[in-house]
């Protein structure tokens, strides 16, 4: 590759969504066999691209039917399908959990629950796992790797932008699709502002191990400071994602491994009986942020690093998929009619079609975890008309939703190559 060439598709970030993503623009009809399309760019140098995988990612990844449709399309499920955990049941509690044994069956402890006959309505896979499978469908796909080279400034002019290196050339492109993460530098570098939550609740990330079988079930259970979730992965494994205002979350962090799952037991109730801890864990600040635009002067942002949404409703990664799965069509769409990868009317058609569903998703989510999280008169009044939803024709409604392509349609969602 000759630096002096203008780039079509540059992908910034090689994590979960940025592989993802280039996987997905690699077949948007740009470029030849001899003259790909699409680079990716990490900071990570090239044995780190598998390095990011020697040091084990214990974490988890829900991916909604609609995503394992699109991941199916890109060649990438095969290779995790053995793996992964199917969700079909969900269960949702409000409230402490029953003490009493007699008195737990005596009452409905979860008052809204999906269940799914057919298909799944979502997988959980190992990021481990999924990272991985990214990478081997990268090595067989026509994408120009570029790592070891961070990004330290982004300018745009009419017809193309300048990515600039520390120690490399600058690289001419025409659009730039930023999956940099949370704090993403080149959201800073296009003057992108965004609004974010302050840092009051922590989530704290773990596997466990179950007495019963979780029966593919997901369950969430809303408490005072936040709700906690056990999602099934692997036999009588379930991975925990809880959130607890920060300074109780270090208390909880500190813990012996027995206490901790006593503390989860408690927090959870006992219906997967006893919880013992399999492995580290983890916690990372919840700071749900959503930028003030998706798009600038040839670049779009994808990922959290246009919508950091809360993990209560596990969609953040199935966004991610929702942002690359469009942005293939627009693309595609564009190249018919002959014009290039940087032409204005891609990032509006972007912008158009992702708008929703990302705007409903951030407020759907941090607006139900602070009312069931801070205001208590407000989460009991919700928790009680969770047995109304239960029983009304909402909840096809949910459910449909919970397994993606309602909000957001495209082809790779449909588990179709964008056409």
């Amino acid at each position: 590759m000759r630096d002096h060439q203008t780039q079509q598709i540059v992908v910034v970030g090689a994590g979960l969504t940025g592989v993802m993503t280039a996987l997905a623009l690699s077949h948007c009809g740009y470029g030849t066999p001899s003259a790909p399309a699409v680079t990716l760019i990490d900071r990570v140098n090239q044995a780190g691209a598998k390095a990011k995988t020697a040091t084990r990612d214990h974490r988890t990844t829900t991916v909604h039917a609609a995503g394992v449709a699109m991941l199916d399309a890109l060649g990438v499920w095969p290779l995790v399908d053995k793996n992964a955990t199917p969700i079909s049941r969900i269960k949702v509690a409000h409230g402490q959990p029953p003490r009493d044994r007699l008195k737990k069956r005596k009452q409905t402890e979860f008052l809204l629950e999906w269940h799914s006959d057919d298909l799944p309505m979502a997988q959980v896979v190992g990021n481990q796992d999924l990272i991985d499978a990214l990478y081997d469908r990268l090595a067989v796909r026509p994408i120009i790797q570029i790592t070891g080279h961070e990004v330290t400034d982004f300018d745009s002019g009419n017809d193309f932008a300048r990515l600039k290196f520390e120690h490399r050339p600058d690289l001419n492109c025409q659009l730039v699709v930023a999956c940099d993460g949370l704090n993403s530098k080149l959201r800073d570098y296009a003057s992108i502002g965004f609004f974010s939550e302050p840092h009051r609740q922590t989530a704290i990330i773990a596997n466990l191990k179950s007495e019963l079988a979780h029966e593919n079930t997901a369950f969430q259970r809303f408490l005072p400071g936040g709700p906690i979730a056990l999602m099934p992965h692997g036999e009588r494994r379930v991975s925990l994602v809880w959130t607890l205002p920060k300074d109780e979350a270090l208390r909880v962090l500190a813990l012996d491994e027995d206490e901790f799952a006593n503390q989860v037991l408690g927090a959870f109730g006992n219906t997967l009986g006893g919880l013992k801890l399999d492995g580290p864990r983890l916690s990372w600040p919840l700071k749900p942020t959503i930028t003030r635009k998706m798009t600038s002067h040839n670049l779009v942002l994808a990922g959290d690093a246009s919508h950091a949404i809360h993990p209560l409703a596990g969609q953040g990664y199935n966004l991610a998929l929702g942002d690359a799965a469009v942005l293939a069509d627009c693309l595609v769409h564009a190249n018919q009619r002959g014009l290039n990868a940087g032409h204005q009317s891609i990032r509006s058609d972007y912008c158009a079609r992702r708008w929703l569903e990302v705007t409903a998703m951030t407020a759907m989510t941090s607006g139900l975890n602070q009312l069931m999280s801070f205001q208590p008169t407000i989460a009991k009044i919700l928790g009680a008309g969770m047995g109304f939803v239960n029983r009304s024709s909402l909840k096809a409604l949910f459910q449909k939703s919970a397994m993606g392509g309602q909000l957001t349609r495209a082809n790779l969602l449909e588990g179709r190559l964008p056409k």
